[in-house]
C-alpha cells in the first residue's frame, strides 16, 4: 500500500480547501515546460474520472501552479499524457520516446513544497478510472529528474479568499467543433467564464470519448471524502503495521530477558559443578593420601610380624637348649 502525495486546491464555492491527489509530473524539453496532472476523485461518469493538467514552474527551488496558457504548450502536454496514459495501460516501463512520440521525462517532486492552486485555472482531462492508480504508479517507479528551470521571473497571480462565489446555475464548458482525427487528435474547449474547460481526448483506448454536448459536471468530492484512493484506509494500515511492529520489538525485548535470564541461571549452575568438581577433586587427593597411608601402616606391621616371628623362632630354640641343660 503506497501513500498518494496530495497537493491543497482551492474550489469556488467552497470556503474550506481541498485535498488532490497527485498523478505525475513531466517536463518537456521541446517546450522548455513542466506539467503536473492531478485528480480530485470526480467521476464524470460511470468508469470514468476527471483529471487537471496544470503548468509547474519551477524558480530558484520554489514552484508555482498555474494554468496552460499557450495553445501549443497544451497541444503538447495533451500529447505527452496520452504517450503515459498508453505506457500505464500497456503496463511495461517507461522508455524513450520514438520517432513520432514527444520527448519527455518525469520529475523528482521528492521533498519540494506545491503551493495552493485553483482548478479552475486548469484544463481538464477525461479518462479512465482504471487508469489513475496506474499513471500514480507509473509516475513513481519511472526513473525521474529535476524540473525545468524558469528563465523568467515568475510573479504568482492566484488570490484567495474565504469567500468564494459560485458558478452560475445552468452554466457549462463551452467546446469548439471537433477536428478531424488524422489532423488534431484532441479536442480542446474554450475557457469557460466561471466552470473548468473539459478536454476530451480522442482515439486512444483507454480514453473515453466525450460527446459534443457539454460536460455535465458532478458536485465536486465533499472535504470529508478529499483524502483519494484510501488514504485513510493507508494510513490505518500503517498505524496498524507500526503498532504489531511494536509488539512484535516487546516480544523480543522480553524473549531476550528471558533468554539472559537462562543464560544466568546456566552461568550459575555451571558455577556450583565447578565447585563440586573442585571439591570431588580435593576429596579424592585426601583419599589417595589416606591409602597411602594405610599401605605405609601395612608394610610397617607387616614387617613387625616379621621380626616377632623370627623372635619366636629364636624363643623356641633358647627353650629347648634351656631343658636340654636342665636334663643334663
Amino acid at each position: 500500500m503506497m501513500l498518494l502525495r496530495t497537493l491543497v486546491l482551492e474550489r469556488d464555492g467552497q470556503d474550506a480547501p481541498v485535498n488532490g491527489a497527485l498523478l505525475c509530473g513531466f517536463a518537456v524539453g521541446q517546450a522548455g515546460s513542466n506539467f503536473l496532472v492531478y485528480s480530485l476523485d470526480e467521476e464524470v461518469e460511470p468508469g470514468s474520472s476527471r483529471v487537471y493538467i496544470a503548468a509547474l514552474r519551477k524558480k530558484a527551488d520554489r514552484y508555482f501552479l498555474g494554468g496552460v496558457e499557450s495553445r501549443d504548450d497544451l497541444q503538447t502536454a495533451l500529447l505527452v499524457f496520452k504517450q503515459i496514459l498508453t505506457v500505464a495501460a500497456s503496463g511495461v516501463k517507461a522508455g524513450g520516446a520514438t520517432e513520432t512520440q514527444v520527448s519527455y521525462h518525469f520529475i523528482d517532486l521528492k521533498g519540494c513544497k506545491l503551493p495552493p492552486a485553483r482548478p479552475e485555472d486548469h484544463h481538464s482531462v477525461i479518462i479512465k478510472k482504471a487508469l489513475v492508480m496506474k499513471v500514480i504508479t507509473l509516475g513513481m517507479s519511472a526513473p525521474t529528474l529535476p524540473a525545468i528551470e524558469s528563465a523568467s521571473v515568475i510573479v504568482p497571480s492566484i488570490r484567495f479568499s474565504s469567500q468564494m462565489v459560485s458558478p452560475p446555475k445552468g452554466s457549462g464548458p463551452a467546446e469548439l467543433p471537433r477536428l478531424p482525427a488524422q489532423e488534431d487528435p484532441v479536442e480542446e474547449p474554450r475557457q469557460a467564464p466561471v466552470a473548468p474547460p473539459v478536454i476530451a481526448v480522442q482515439a486512444m483506448p483507454a480514453i473515453s470519448t466525450e460527446p459534443n454536448t457539454p460536460a455535465q459536471l458532478k458536485p465536486p468530492a465533499s472535504t470529508d471524502h478529499s483524502t483519494l484512493f484510501e488514504v485513510d484506509s493507508t494510513l490505518t494500515n500503517l498505524a496498524r503495521v507500526a503498532q504489531e511492529l511494536t509488539q512484535q520489538k516487546l516480544a523480543a525485548t522480553e524473549q531476550e530477558t528471558a533468554l539472559e535470564q537462562w543464560q544466568a541461571r546456566l552461568q550459575q549452575e555451571q558455577t556450583q559443578l565447578e565447585e563440586k568438581a573442585r571439591a570431588l577433586e580435593q576429596r579424592t587427593a585426601q583419599l589417595h593420601d589416606q591409602s597411602l597411608a594405610v599401605s605405609q601402616r601395612s608394610e610397617a606391621l607387616n614387617a613387625m610380624m616379621s621380626k616377632m616371628s623370627s623372635l619366636r623362632q629364636n624363643l623356641r630354640g633358647m627353650l629347648i637348649e634351656l631343658d636340654q641343660a636342665l636334663d643334663s
